[in-house]
C-alpha cells in the first residue's frame, strides 16, 4: 500500500499543500483580547488605551485578511504577535520588570525626540505609538527591532536576556530606535538612498576617491555576469549600507560617542564581509552587499560623524575613540567581500573606502530631508557638548553605586544615564554589576 499521495508529486499541488498548512496558523483573538485587557491593567501601560484599542482592531483584521489573501503574510503576523505578547505578559507577570522598565525609558526618549518632530502626515506610526522592549531571544548581541508594518501603533524591540547583565551594551537601543525612524517615516529610505548615491557617484567623479570596478563572471556557478564602474558599485555599496549607518548615526546624536565605545566591543574592526546573491519577484538574480557596513569601514564612518556633530564639539573624545580603533584595527590593506562558499567578489583599498565613509557621515549628519520637514538628522536632536557634561558628571556616583546618580546635574533623560553606564565599565570593569544593577534600578 503507498503512504505518500502521489497527486502531491506535481508541483502546483505541491505549492497548493504548503499553501493550505499555512492557511492553518491561528492567532487567537480571544487570547489576543485577554492579553490587551491585561495591558489595560498594567502601571505604564494603561494610558495607552486607545491605542491598545486599535491594536486590538489591527489583530481582527489582519488575521481574516491575511488567512484568505496571504498565508505567508499571516506567518509573520503570528510571529509579530508573540512577541508583542511576550511584551505584555512580561511586564504584568514581572518576570523582568526591571530591565524591562529601564530598557522602555531609553528606547521612548530616544524614539519621542526624533519621531515627534516629524510632520505627522510622513509617520506611518499610529499617533499614541510607542515602543516597547522585550526581554527576548538570541544571544549576547541579538538586537533587532520590529518596526511598524500593517499599521499597527507600535514597534517592538529585541532586547536578548542574555544582554540583561550588561547595560554598556544597551547603547544598542538608540540604534534600533534609529530602524523604527528610517522605517517610520515615509520615504526616509528612498531620500536617504539618493542623497548617498549622488554624493558617492559624485566623489569618484571628481577624483575625491578611487574605487576599482567590479567584474565578475558567476555563469559557472549558474549566476550572472557582475559588472560595476568604481562609481556604480560604491554607489551600490553605501545605498545597501544606508539603513545601519543612519542607525548608527541616531545612536550617536543620542547618546555621543558612547555609542561608538559599545559599539566597537559587537562589531570589532573586521575587513572581510559578504556579498548576497537574491531572486527578485520576477526570479531575476540580484546581488547586494550584506546590510551592515563592514566593521573597520563602521568606525571610519561613526567617528568621522562624532566629529562633525554640535560644531565639532566631541574632539576629545573622538580622538580618544579613534586611537583604541588605529590600535585595535586589522592590518589588511584592503576590504574583500565574499559570496557564500567563500567565493572572492570584490576587493577596494581601505583607504579610498574609508573616504567614502567620511562623505556618508557628512550626508546622514547634516543633508536635509523633504520627509523631514527640510530638516537633517542633527537638526532634529544633537548630542551636544553641555551633553557630554552631564555624562561625566554621572560615572563617579554611577560606579559607586550612588541611587542619586541621575540627580547630579539638571536635564538628565535616560539616553545620559545609558551614555554614562559606558564609560563607568571603561573607569573600572569590576565594578561591573554595581554599575548594572545602579543603572537598572535607579535610572
Amino acid at each position: 500500500m503507498s503512504l505518500l499521495n502521489s497527486k502531491f508529486n506535481d508541483t502546483k499541488r505541491w505549492e497548493d499543500l504548503k499553501k493550505i498548512v499555512k492557511k492553518r496558523i491561528e492567532v487567537d483573538l480571544q487570547e489576543v483580547e485577554r492579553v490587551i485587557e491585561l495591558a489595560r491593567r498594567t502601571p505604564g501601560l494603561s494610558s495607552h488605551e486607545s491605542g491598545l484599542q486599535q491594536l486590538s482592531i489591527f489583530f481582527a483584521i489582519a488575521t481574516q485578511y491575511y488567512r484568505v489573501s496571504d498565508p505567508e503574510g499571516l506567518v509573520d503576523l503570528l510571529r509579530f504577535w508573540e512577541r508583542y505578547r511576550a511584551a505584555i505578559i512580561q511586564r504584568y507577570s514581572a518576570i523582568t520588570p526591571v530591565e524591562i522598565r529601564a530598557g522602555d525609558k531609553v528606547v521612548t526618549n530616544v524614539f519621542e525626540r526624533f519621531i515627534l518632530k516629524v510632520p505627522n502626515d510622513n509617520v506611518v506610526y499610529h499617533p499614541e505609538a510607542q515602543p516597547l522592549v522585550y526581554g527576548g531571544e538570541g544571544g549576547l548581541y541579538a538586537y533587532f527591532t520590529h518596526p511598524p508594518g500593517w499599521n499597527r501603533p507600535f514597534a517592538i524591540i529585541n532586547l536578548p536576556h542574555a544582554a540583561f547583565d550588561n547595560c554598556w551594551h544597551w547603547l544598542a537601543l538608540p540604534h534600533e530606535t534609529g530602524h523604527d525612524l528610517y522605517a517610520g517615516v515615509q520615504g526616509l529610505d528612498k531620500e536617504l538612498e539618493k542623497a548617498l548615491g549622488e554624493r558617492m557617484v559624485e566623489a569618484v567623479k571628481k577624483g575625491e576617491v578611487n574605487i576599482p570596478p567590479v567584474h565578475r563572471d558567476l555563469s559557472g556557478l549558474g549566476g550572472p555576469n557582475i559588472s560595476y564602474s568604481g562609481e556604480e558599485f560604491l554607489k551600490k555599496l553605501w545605498q545597501g549600507w544606508a539603513n545601519e549607518a543612519q542607525a548608527d548615526i541616531v545612536g550617536l546624536l543620542n547618546c555621543g560617542g558612547a555609542a561608538i565605545v559599545s559599539l566597537q566591543q559587537i562589531i570589532g574592526f573586521g575587513t572581510k564581509d559578504d556579498w548576497l546573491l537574491d531572486r527578485d519577484e520576477k526570479g531575476n538574480i540580484i546581488d547586494y552587499p550584506e546590510p551592515h557596513p563592514t566593521g573597520y569601514i563602521r568606525n571610519v564612518l561613526n567617528i568621522a560623524a562624532l566629529r562633525l556633530i554640535d560644531n565639532g564639539s566631541h574632539q576629545n573624545l573622538a580622538n580618544e575613540v579613534e586611537q583604541r580603533y588605529i590600535q585595535l584595527r586589522s592590518t589588511e590593506k584592503e576590504i574583500v567581500w565574499y559570496l557564500k562558499g567563500g567565493i572572492e567578489f570584490a576587493r577596494v583599498p581601505i583607504p579610498e573606502l574609508a573616504k567614502s565613509a567620511k562623505f556618508a557621515a557628512e550626508v546622514i549628519c547634516n543633508h536635509k530631508f523633504k520627509v523631514l520637514g527640510g530638516k537633517s538628522y542633527a537638526a532634529l536632536g544633537t548630542f551636544t557638548a553641555n551633553d557630554q557634561r552631564a555624562v561625566n558628571d554621572m560615572i563617579e556616583p554611577l560606579s559607586n553605586g550612588n541611587p542619586n546618580f541621575t540627580q547630579v546635574a539638571k536635564g538628565i533623560e535616560p539616553r545620559h544615564a545609558l551614555a554614562a553606564t559606558v564609560f563607568a565599565f571603561e573607569k573600572d570593569f569590576k565594578k561591573a554589576d554595581i554599575i548594572n544593577k545602579t543603572f537598572l534600578h535607579f535610572v
